[in-house]
């Protein structure tokens, strides 16, 4: 007997993870597809601690959102010419390159010439393709619309990438000058410093205390040079490791939204996500509650992403969208107007659609404000920085001359 954890979607579309005990994993499936439940993923359980250390140490590659971007793109426009949809996967697989996405196109094209639906064959590849895209397949499918619900897909993945780029691009020149100073920096410390200690001790002058501190530091450093190097890349596994776990990354997303114009930029980027991925599932015809679990779901931020969750409960009860969102602290105002008069005018789909343009163009203002203001500190941090040394190193040589004139 097998032990496998297995999320699955009922009838309701309610996501649920349970371990069940199968003789195979073919037998499970069967007996999943008879109840209509759609099998999101499937995991083996591992029993031994060497297997669970392995597995928390292993780095796993996840499908990128421009590459699922672009299948989508191609399969639109292989459905709109006419050819039958095993027939594009043939197409869009014809000589690709064995990567994460493909492997997993190759099992859903063999499922679906099998009698599976699409979008059940997406689901059980919950690691490649998100909830929001296999439920919105799903509504495609349903409504015989498959083609323009990948076209929405597209759209919504297009924005996504370009609000991310936005951010990076601001970002990366920051990143890069505080990389190239620190090496620099330690460099100096490390291969210039060790060669005035002897000028130094030939000198036979009282060092400053600055100058003292700055070769003790490294000879320091040039001893435990390699075992810190280590202990570095060995911190950096650890906490990459740490903000995989489920606590993990709930602490870290906490500590974002203490930051001040971190938590600024944070929460705006969590409006956008959630005013846009809720606008593309209400366009795809999928109804509110059914949307919010996968919205709600698919939220980085999993501390805002907590605020949220009460909402399906709050509907069910028969409070309207905007008035659910009212009563969740921190909630912006705007936001909640413009849901409001969504839901009033019946158009809730494209207000969701402007309000996440808002957002994009708050983080697009905010990530310029954070890049003009990082490059100017961190030039002056070089600037001390290197001064003090500078000035650690020349002053003693200085007044041994001036002693010595």
């Amino acid at each position: 007997m097998h032990r496998i954890k297995v999320r699955y979607a009922d009838e309701q579309g309610r996501t649920r993870e349970e371990i069940f005990e199968t003789r195979s994993l073919s037998e499970l499936r069967a007996a999943f597809n008879t109840k209509g439940y759609y099998i999101l993923s499937e995991a083996v359980e591992k029993g031994s601690f060497s297997e669970q250390l392995q597995e928390a140490l292993t780095f796993k590659k996840s499908v990128s959102i421009k590459e699922l971007n672009e299948f989508t793109k191609l399969l639109r426009t292989l459905l709109r010419s006419g050819m039958a949809i095993t027939d594009a996967f043939d197409v869009l697989l014809e000589d690709a390159e064995d990567s994460q996405l493909s492997m997993a196109l190759r099992q859903v094209n063999k499922d679906i010439r099998e009698g599976v639906s699409l979008s059940a064959a997406l689901g059980r590849h919950s690691d490649v393709f998100p909830d929001i895209y296999i439920k919105t397949i799903v509504a495609g499918e349903k409504a015989g619309a498959l083609e323009s619900i990948l076209k929405r897909l597209t759209e919504y993945f297009t924005s996504s990438i370009a609000i991310k780029r936005k951010i990076v691009a601001a970002l990366i020149y920051p990143a890069i000058l505080l990389a190239v100073s620190t090496l620099a920096v330690t460099y100096m410390i490390v291969a210039v410093v060790p060669e005035f200690a002897g000028l130094f001790q030939g000198l036979g002058a009282p060092l400053p205390f600055v100058t003292s501190l700055l070769l003790s530091v490294s000879e320091w450093l040039g001893e435990w040079f390699w075992l810190l190097l280590f202990g570095l890349m060995l911190l950096i596994a650890a906490t990459i490791s740490f903000s995989r776990s489920p606590d993990g990354r709930q602490k870290i997303d906490a500590f974002k939204l203490t930051v001040p114009l971190l938590r600024d930029l944070e929460m705006n980027f969590a409006n956008s996500q959630f005013a846009r991925t809720m606008a593309t599932m209400v366009e795809g015809g999928i109804p509110i509650l059914d949307s919010l679990a996968v919205v709600i779901d698919s939220m980085e931020n999993r501390v805002i992403a907590m605020r949220y969750s009460v909402l399906p409960d709050l509907l069910e009860k028969g409070m309207g969208f905007g008035k659910a969102l009212k009563s969740i602290p921190d909630t912006p105002k705007m936001m909640v107007k413009v849901i409001q008069v969504g839901e009033e005018s019946g158009n809730l789909g494209e207000m969701l659609e402007n309000l996440a343009d808002h957002y994009d163009e708050e983080i697009s203002e905010l990530t310029d404000m954070i890049t003009a203001l990082i490059e100017p500190i961190l030039f002056l941090m070089m600037a001390v920085v290197v001064g003090t040394l500078v000035v650690a190193l020349l002053y003693p040589v200085l007044t041994a001359a001036s002693q010595i004139n």
